[in-house]
């Protein structure tokens, strides 16, 4: 959860407006230019990370690669506490302590060069998934609000049950943000998420899964 929310804290750094149409016009016989109606949609964020495949697998790959990291360090701590314990032993000599002091500001040495090189992997890594994530949501949302005649698409980020959404945490969460266009009510037919999550997980499909067709007013 905690990997996905920072998934999703990247993605909202890189931006929210996904996709800004020109407004359409349409010539009315033997009259003036008309302003055809606008179509405004909304995508949630959440949503699409929670149910479009490719981002949950490469989600899971990230875990992976901290796992290794952690693996790795592991040695080092289990040495360290295996030396302060030795230190703090009764029978342990003034001069084995001076010895162990010796060897504990060497493991702390090695050990944190590890974790900041696991830190710039992770960083990294973590950056390229957002970007990439990010490029396959804005071509799809492009995407559909093109093949749709849509003249907006905004993008936000919120809970995606009743539940979670008044929830405490929740509600703080949005209470605190700096002053945006979050919306409150929507509209049947607004709300696009699950459109462009069905079209996100068609055009790019997981490893090793079977590429599903777009969904209902999936037109891309």
């Amino acid at each position: 959860m905690k990997r996905k929310i920072g998934i999703l804290a990247g993605l909202a750094l890189l931006g929210t407006a996904l996709y800004v149409g020109d407004n359409l016009s349409a010539q009315q016989p033997g009259g003036p230019p008309q302003q055809a109606p606008m179509r405004i949609g909304v995508v949630n964020l959440i949503e699409v990370m929670k149910n479009y495949k490719k981002a949950q697998n490469m989600e899971v790959e990230l875990r992976r690669l901290q796992q290794e990291w952690e693996n790795k360090l592991k040695p080092f701590r289990d040495q360290m506490n295996a030396l302060r314990a030795k230190y703090t032993s009764p029978g342990t000599s003034p001069v084995e302590k001076e010895q162990i002091e010796k060897e504990v500001r060497k493991v702390q040495i090695d050990f944190s060069v590890m974790e900041e090189d696991a830190k710039k992997d992770l960083m990294k890594k973590s950056g390229e998934v957002y970007k990439q994530i990010y490029r396959e949501v804005d071509d799809a949302v492009g995407r559909f609000a093109g093949s749709n005649g849509y003249a907006a698409i905004f993008a936000f980020n919120d809970a995606t049950t009743p539940d979670e959404k008044f929830a405490p945490g929740n509600v703080t969460r949005k209470l605190s943000l700096p002053a945006a266009a979050m919306p409150m009510y929507v509209g049947a037919g607004v709300d696009v998420s699950a459109i462009i999550c069905n079209n996100l997980n068609a055009m790019y499909p997981a490893p090793g899964a079977v590429p599903a067709g777009p969904g209902p007013g999936g037109n891309r």
